[in-house]
């Protein structure tokens, strides 16, 4: 069981949430260092203390992440964060 999950609703079209998407692995990318990796409709991210996916669908947009035992103290925080940047982007 994952310990971040969180799904969006969203108007932006199955290719408006695939830039979306790309847009969100870039940026951890380049801000936090992780590894990620785009396989069809799903980036995958792989970092010190986390694992997780977020999937980009027509409609809605589902994240899941599983915590370290370094990142687990930081999981309001990250949960915020990532609703934050997932609102920003669904709007």
């Amino acid at each position: 069981m994952p310990d971040i999950l969180i799904t969006r609703a969203h108007s932006l079209g199955l290719d408006g949430a695939r830039r979306a998407a790309a847009d969100v692995a870039e940026r951890l990318r380049r801000d936090f260092g992780v590894a990620t990796r785009r396989d069809g409709d799903t980036v995958w991210v792989e970092g010190r203390g986390v694992t997780g996916r977020l999937d980009a669908g027509p409609d809605e947009v589902r994240v899941e992440a599983r915590l370290g035992l370094v990142a687990r103290p930081f999981r309001r925080r990250l949960r915020r964060e990532i609703e934050t940047e997932l609102d920003r982007l669904t709007s």
